[in-house]
């Protein structure tokens, strides 16, 4: 897993780094010069031509000096200035000032529409308002341009830590990010202006000692080996975790049969649907291997949840539930008697944003998986507030409520209440399909039964739901697939990862 930094820790980091470690500005900024100039000749060759547009803080002074690398290295290069002089921080004044000395000629717009490459270096980290005047126009041109661009740190325009975009951002072909992840190019839609990106160790200290414990992480498919629970090869199917999944009502079985099929695929041993008496031919038909408990009426009901939840390791509640007075009582009742960890989802969801006194008597640990939609009728914010700070959204509520919030959107966001964060990069647009939500419901309670942690289960299940749905992009492609390829995918995304835990281990083997 990768750490990820908001642009106070960054910069926090920096001060650190030079004035407690005492290594100097000019070096860090030598370091992050020469990964951006290793970006810019990649695409420009030997002949391109590159522009480098610098502001007048340590983001442009990080251009002036990949300009002067660029320039060195035989490659045609020119600067752009942007800002006002008078303003420009000390150190990036001394790059300048080499510049100038080494003759690298100053260029005006019209070269951004002669250049192969623009190196942006305009902005960075540290924007606070709306991007305006000179820079608005020059983001406006570099993005007309049809030249490749390299951004330095982040794509100027977008905001470090939401990904918001403030009035308008350059759009990269390439991020050269400095020491850590910045959340923003995680985040929609300031990824989709990221381009690839380029993690530069530039000998920036991670951590400080006395500051509080570091606790946001990206996660992708290659940490996988390291998030799924080792398979046990003296288990059985009791010991590999038995999930309870209670899902559909009448025209919704197909709901439960895409959550009990994806916990059962993600190796649970055993998986037991919990489901009104209209669905046994549909379920036993289309889901054999799964274990079926039903019931006709409020009697049978209780019966029933009660003989499950002392069955289970794990429940999962919620996907084609439907919100009618039985599945009230249902999810009521549930929150009131289980002493099992469960997972809630769909109709659950909007079940407890009606009843938001639920939350309060669960007895175990709870993963809450609510889409936007679901989080806003949860929260009474609006779908464009929550997508302008997932993060905050996600740890407000996972905080104030006492549950593991994993909020789903293009890059979906798992928020602990003492305030960790995983931003999840595996997924596609692929997985915006129905019944896409019910498999990642299935995947955690299959995860959280097997490891008995909901810590462990909620950012591994979002990976692996992500993975394993581009496996599915992969053979079906974006349009065409459904839920039940994100399920079919699991294969080939939990091979992958045992694979790789083979390798990593293989000095062990006797």
């Amino acid at each position: 897993m990768l750490k990820v930094l908001l642009a106070e820790q960054m910069k926090a980091c920096d001060a650190y780094t030079i004035n407690r470690i005492g290594i100097p500005s000019a070096s860090l900024m030598e370091r992050a010069a020469y990964a951006c100039a290793d970006a810019a000749a990649g695409y420009a060759g030997r002949s391109g031509y590159v522009v480098v547009a610098a502001g007048t803080g340590h983001n442009g002074g990080d251009g002036y000096a990949c300009a002067r690398i660029l320039h060195l290295r035989g490659i045609r290069t020119a600067i752009l200035a942007a800002g006002n002089p008078e303003h420009m921080a000390e150190e990036t004044k001394r790059q300048a000032g080499i510049c100038m000395r080494l003759g690298i000629p100053e260029a005006d717009t019209t070269a951004l529409s002669e250049a192969d490459v623009i190196v942006d270096a305009l902005i960075g980290i540290g924007l606070s308002r709306d991007v305006a005047g000179e820079k608005k126009d020059l983001i406006g041109k570099i993005n007309e341009s049809g030249a490749r661009v390299v951004a330095v740190d982040v794509p100027s325009g977008v905001d470090a830590d939401t990904g918001r975009i403030c009035g308008c951002a350059v759009r990269a072909d390439c991020t050269v990010t400095m020491q850590c992840l910045k959340a923003g190019l995680l985040l929609y839609p300031g990824a989709g202006c990221a381009g690839e990106v380029i993690r530069a160790g530039i000998d920036v200290a991670e951590e400080i000692p006395e500051a509080e414990p570091h606790r946001m992480y990206s996660t992708g498919k290659e940490d996988l080996s390291e998030l799924l629970p080792e398979r046990d090869p003296s288990g059985n199917k009791g010991t590999f975790g038995k999930v309870l999944v209670i899902a559909g009502t009448h025209n919704m079985a197909g709901a439960a049969i895409l959550c009990g099929r994806a916990a059962l695929r993600s190796g649970a041993g055993m998986v037991m649907i919990l489901t009104p008496e209209i669905n046994r031919t549909i379920i036993q038909s289309a889901f054999p291997e799964a274990m079926l408990k039903t019931w006709e009426n409020a009697a049978e009901r209780e019966r029933a949840l009660c003989e499950a939840l002392a069955w289970c390791d794990a429940a999962a509640c919620g996907p084609g539930l439907g919100t009618g007075e039985d599945s009230e009582q249902l999810v009521r009742r549930l929150c009131a008697l289980s002493d099992k960890p469960m997972v809630l989802d769909a109709d659950a969801l909007n079940l407890i944003s009606r009843h938001p006194e639920l939350l309060k008597e669960i007895r175990q640990t709870a993963i809450i998986t609510p889409h936007i939609g679901e989080m806003s009728r949860l929260t009474g914010l609006s779908v464009p507030d929550i997508k302008q700070d997932l993060i905050g959204c996600a740890l407000g509520f996972a905080s104030s409520h006492d549950v593991i919030c994993v909020l789903k959107d293009a890059r979906t966001v798992t928020a602990f209440p003492d305030g960790r964060v995983f931003i999840n990069r595996t997924g596609n647009s692929g997985m915006a399909t129905a019944g896409s939500g019910d498999v990642l419901t299935g995947i955690t309670a299959s995860l959280l039964a097997q490891t008995g942690s909901a810590e462990k289960a909620a950012p591994a299940a979002v990976c692996l739901h992500g993975a394993a749905g581009d496996e599915a992009a992969g053979k079906e492609g974006v349009r065409f697939m459904t839920a039940s390829d994100i399920t079919d995918g699991l294969r080939s995304a939990m091979k992958a990862a045992d694979t790789g835990r083979e390798k990593v281990n293989s000095s062990e083997r006797v």
